[in-house]
């Protein structure tokens, strides 16, 4: 039985998650992301249970992300977040200012311990606007 991929590594399945159906590939990410649908508190194998478009509650779900100190924790495509500072869009207000509004906010960490709380999470980075094309004489 080959080693499973930690919470947060990228995937193109499941199976390159876990043999044994413990965590599943997000596809929707960047790379995939491996990790736990429907968490609860303090149930991740690895970082920590994020509860993502909270308000309002029934648009509500959880996930297992990893944990990171800096950018450079993460992969590529992804940064290194506070929750509480992440957009709708995906763009992250800096740390050094305040939280978002509560209800701005479209993530939490729901996990009960204290050091956990406090975690920032790798999260997607927004895809990077696309320039207009330049404008052509053609024809003329």
């Amino acid at each position: 039985m080959g080693c499973q991929n930690r919470i947060g590594d990228s995937c193109g399945g499941s199976t390159d998650c876990s043999v044994t159906g413990d965590r599943q590939c997000d596809l929707s990410q960047p790379g995939g992301y491996c990790t736990v649908f429907a968490c609860d508190p303090d149930t991740c194998p690895e970082g920590v249970c994020v509860e993502w478009r909270f308000n309002p509650g029934r648009a509500a779900q959880t996930w297992c992300m990893r944990t990171c100190g800096g950018d450079q924790d993460c992969r590529a495509q992804y940064w290194c977040a506070s929750p509480s500072h992440i957009t709708s869009t995906g763009d992250r207000v800096p740390e050094s200012g305040p939280a978002l509004p509560e209800n701005e906010q479209i993530a939490r960490i729901i996990d009960l311990e204290d050091d956990r709380v406090s975690a920032k999470i790798c999260a997607a980075r927004p895809p990077p606007e696309e320039s207009p094309a330049p404008e052509t004489d053609a024809g003329l």
